[in-house]
């Protein structure tokens, strides 16, 4: 998913653990589970964010809304908490948990 958000200062963005090894760019990755992460880019001029929710064993995207509970909820639960957090400090994202669902046949 994509959107546009406010860009804190460079201090904030590095204590929340955003990177800008690329120049231009914010990058925040988060680990949700063992094999699963939550990735953000923020662009530093506009705004415009996307998030992936990936599986890093494979490297793609993550159908945990797909997965067996507690799985599912545990993994979504905790992407929750953590756009939670970056929302407290003036970064709105958003996650559709059903964008990670395994497509069907």
């Amino acid at each position: 998913m994509t959107g546009v958000t406010a860009v804190p200062s460079d201090e904030q963005m590095r204590a929340l653990g955003f990177t800008d090894h690329r120049e231009g760019h914010w990058y925040l990755c988060r680990r949700v589970d063992s094999d699963t992460t939550l990735n953000v880019s923020i662009d530093k001029s506009t705004g415009r964010w996307r998030e992936d929710v990936l599986n890093e064993f494979f490297g793609q995207p993550e159908p945990y809304d797909s997965m067996r509970e507690p799985h599912r909820t545990n993994i979504r639960d905790r992407i929750d908490v953590i756009v939670a957090e970056l929302a407290s400090a003036g970064i709105t994202i958003e996650v559709r948990h059903d964008a990670y669902r395994m497509p069907s046949r």
